[in-house]
């Protein structure tokens, strides 16, 4: 049986394509650490809330706001809607947010509510716990 390196070549050629397109067309995934007993899940097995089980930063991306960091508090609770999407924790560090030409201080301990509106925007809002 005749060995051919182009045959081989090939293959490793291929063999990289496959792997690099695996890499860049997978889907992203968080881990969130949460504590035992505290996990909660909608009906389609998505996370609903859980208390964290250590201090967590969840970086949001829009269009028009470009990326928003929130910088959740552990042993709270954090909580996320049906399709995954990032809702409310309590901060563990101030924020500001910046809606049309004024600037809100979010103090920590107070927690952030995050929506989607119908036109894309992020519509962010902070209270007392």
């Amino acid at each position: 049986m005749k060995f051919s390196y182009q045959a081989l070549a090939f293959s490793i050629y291929v063999w990289g394509l496959l792997t690099i397109g695996f890499a860049i067309f997978l889907p992203a995934q968080a881990a969130i650490a949460c504590e035992p007993g505290t996990i909660s899940n909608y009906a389609n097995n998505s996370l609903a809330a859980c208390n964290l089980d250590q201090d967590m930063t969840v970086q949001l991306f829009s269009s028009s706001a470009g990326t928003s960091s929130f910088y959740c508090r552990a042993k709270k609770y954090i909580f996320f809607d049906d399709k995954g999407q990032f809702q409310s924790c309590q901060l563990a560090q101030d924020i500001q947010i910046r809606q049309a030409n004024s600037i809100t201080t979010c103090p920590a301990e107070y927690r952030v509510y995050v929506s989607v509106l119908n036109n894309g925007i992020l519509s962010i809002n902070c209270s007392p716990e």
